[in-house]
């Protein structure tokens, strides 16, 4: 049985270049030897279309005449199929939802479904209750951990990665308490930053409601189940066979830059706010319990149409070729965007596979 680590990229913010980056990480890694799952929470689905090809999503979401038994089938085709058992009243998920190769990315794909923004309800609901003491609940909270703990016995995968929605409700939540590690890409404007804001506040509040659920499910738990210990383990709960979530950091997307006396320079507003998002980032990494004071792990260049180009043809950057449209100056300009997402790509992965020791934070 392997150890596998989980990893979530996380924002509560759109446009700030999360699938391009999730997905082209999960690229690297894969081009490191490692074994990588993505699974596509996101209801927008926009990983699966960019990792997928045309004809596996036509197999996935249209392989029936009928639209609606079109819709009704892909549900157990995609993430969505995990939730089945849930919505039924069970505690446990169905960890046999088929995967999908992605052949140019090199890994394997859960495919997102449009209909997972119903699952908040249903986290919504779990969660209230699990503060209940409601152990059924509190098991479906972990549904993640339930997945999690799946592919360990399997033995086919190194890394999962997660894709969530820009989104601090429940449902991201519970992603969460599944992951070892969590990325914040960012945008370097004025409501990136007030949304980064609003994510350390919301860490603050959550972690330390979320300590009080645990303590006092696995409490009740042990008064009537001997082998609570056993089931508890395959949820990942932290100190019950479970890690404490790590932050690993945040990157940075990098406006367009303007010339000036012959020289490139990044805009006004990047630098303004690129140097406010440390603070942020040290408060959630406080919360958290972690001693270190830096987290950026690199910028994110601004690629014009370039991501565009590889959502047509199904790549990530660094394997776009003259085949996709890629010619002449543009296939400099992709070898210097890919090696800028390889250079967050190995900090991602430096911290992810040596984490640093975790204890009380500096004040």
């Amino acid at each position: 049985m392997s150890d596998v680590k989980t990893l979530s990229f996380f924002n509560n913010k759109g446009g700030v270049g999360k699938t391009t980056l999730s997905t082209n990480v999960a690229y690297n890694f894969a081009q490191k030897g490692k074994r990588v799952l993505y699974v596509d929470c996101d209801p927008q689905c926009n990983a699966t279309q960019l990792l997928l090809s045309e004809e596996q999503t036509a197999d996935i979401y249209d392989g029936d005449a009928d639209p609606k038994d079109a819709l009704q089938k892909s549900l157990g085709k995609t993430v969505y199929g995990l939730f089945i058992p849930l919505r039924e009243g069970e505690p446990e998920i169905d960890d046999e939802v088929p995967v999908y190769r992605s052949e140019r990315f090199n890994v394997d794909v859960m495919a997102g479904h449009s209909m997972l923004s119903q699952i908040e309800d249903v986290m919504s609901a779990a969660w209230q209750a699990a503060l209940s003491k409601e152990t059924a609940s509190f098991r479906r909270v972990h549904w993640a951990g339930q997945l999690m703990s799946a592919m360990e016995q399997a033995d086919r995968y190194d890394v999962v990665m997660f894709d969530v929605g820009p989104s601090l409700g429940p449902f991201n939540r519970t992603v969460l308490l599944g992951c070892d590690a969590f990325v914040t890409p960012t945008a370097t404007d004025l409501f990136s930053y007030h949304a980064f804001g609003n994510l350390a506040r919301w860490f603050d509040a959550w972690v330390s409601e979320y300590s009080e659920m645990a303590e006092a499910n696995v409490s009740r738990w042990r008064e009537f189940s001997p082998n609570y210990q056993k089931k508890a383990e395959t949820l990942r709960i932290p100190g019950h066979g479970g890690s404490q979530l790590q932050y690993l950091g945040y990157t940075t997307l990098e406006y367009v830059k303007k010339k000036a006396n012959g020289e490139e320079k990044l805009v006004g507003a990047f630098e303004r706010f690129r140097d406010k998002f440390s603070d942020e980032a040290r408060t959630i990494g406080h919360t958290l319990g972690q001693r270190e004071t830096e987290y950026l792990l690199g910028h994110v260049p601004h690629m014009y149409s370039m991501p565009a180009t590889a959502q047509d043809v199904h790549a990530p950057i660094a394997d776009l070729q003259a085949k996709d449209g890629v010619r002449g100056a543009t296939l400099n300009q992709r070898d210097n965007y890919a090696s800028k997402i390889k250079d967050v790509s190995d900090a991602v992965h430096d911290r992810l596979f040596s984490p640093k020791e975790t204890g009380p934070a500096a004040d």
